[in-house]
């Protein structure tokens, strides 16, 4: 079902031009500086400001306690994972909160504009999302039709049980720096996934997106050209809001419309495209599996090993011996 589909949009010769030089992109996986403070986005494009932030921090081990604060004054929600168990006193909003050891892969929230402080005993690594306001408002936008009337502040801080919201910070753990091939954007995805998680689960909005109602697909005219930018750019990082913004569109809606239109996420359509283009260089008998997965932008050939096989039904290596 899935190849003629690919097979179809791949009739699409056309390519965007005039546009400006695609410009390197930083590691989407960032090292945090200051303890709860979310490292700088530099303004690389439009919607920058509503782009998750994920960092890692580490403390190695420690020969004496360490404590650390941080005022609040960043209003974004952060989502912690404990990448290791490690002993500590935490407090939030001048009051003790938890005191004893967290648990590795323990996930925690805090919420925005909110004092906090913590003493450690033990070295200890995390996963941190910081959620901005700029992408909470157009999750609520994108909801309810309006923006919201002030800042959205959507739990207290505590520890997250949803399975839903463990299984979704998961996938970003697991990403390496760049995020894959299809990096930026299924980041993004995930990300506003998370977001709107976040609302359905706050008490005073638990009718959110109760209508039911399916979305309905892309405009032949956005269609080709959401197409014809990821055609001009499929060797390049891809961010959702670059697709949105080429059709005009919020990123929520372009996601939900691009899929009723072909059956696809903007993340698995690329994937689609890069894999097709793979069979192409896999033809050239002067490149080597691993420069294809290079030139794609996969990170490690067992990483596109893994998602050509997923998608064509054999590794590369031997799609080539046999079918090339």
């Amino acid at each position: 079902m899935q190849q003629p589909l690919l097979t179809q949009l791949d009739q699409s010769k056309e390519r965007m031009s005039g546009g400006e030089p695609h410009l390197t992109r930083p590691p989407l996986i960032r090292s945090e500086v200051g303890w709860f403070t979310p490292p700088l986005l530099e303004s690389e494009s439009s919607g920058m400001a509503s782009q998750v932030i994920l960092s890692r921090w580490v403390l190695p081990e420690l020969a004496s306690p360490i404590e650390f604060s941080s005022s609040g004054a960043d209003g974004a929600h952060m989502l912690l994972c404990s990448r290791k168990p490690a002993r500590g006193e935490w407090q939030f909003g001048g009051k003790p909160f938890y005191s004893g050891s967290a648990s590795a892969d323990s996930l925690w929230i805090k919420e925005p504009f909110q004092e906090a402080r913590a003493i450690y005993y033990e070295g200890f690594t995390s996963f941190r999302v910081y959620l901005p306001q700029a992408l909470l408002a157009e999750c609520y936008e994108a909801a309810y039709g309006r923006p919201p009337n002030a800042e959205l502040v959507l739990s207290k801080t505590k520890r997250v049980d949803c399975p839903t919201l463990k299984h979704l910070v998961r996938m970003l753990v697991d990403v390496d720096d760049n995020g894959g091939p299809a990096g930026p954007l299924f980041i993004d995805g995930i990300s506003l996934a998370i977001a709107s998680r976040l609302l359905a689960l706050d008490s005073k909005r638990a009718q959110l997106n109760c209508s039911g109602k399916e979305p309905s697909a892309l405009l032949r005219w956005r269609l080709n050209r959401s197409i014809e930018y990821i055609e001009a750019n499929l060797l390049k990082p891809i961010y959702l809001v670059e697709l949105s913004n080429a059709v005009g569109l919020s990123r929520m809606h372009f996601a939900a419309q691009f899929r009723a239109a072909t059956g696809y996420t903007p993340n698995r359509y690329i994937l689609g495209r890069k894999i097709a283009h793979a069979q192409t260089l896999l033809r050239n008998p002067s490149m080597s599996v691993v420069n294809v997965a290079l030139a794609l932008g996969f990170s490690t050939q067992a990483h596109f090993t893994f998602v050509f096989k997923s998608i064509v039904g054999y590794p590369p290596a031997y799609w080539r011996k046999h079918f090339s």
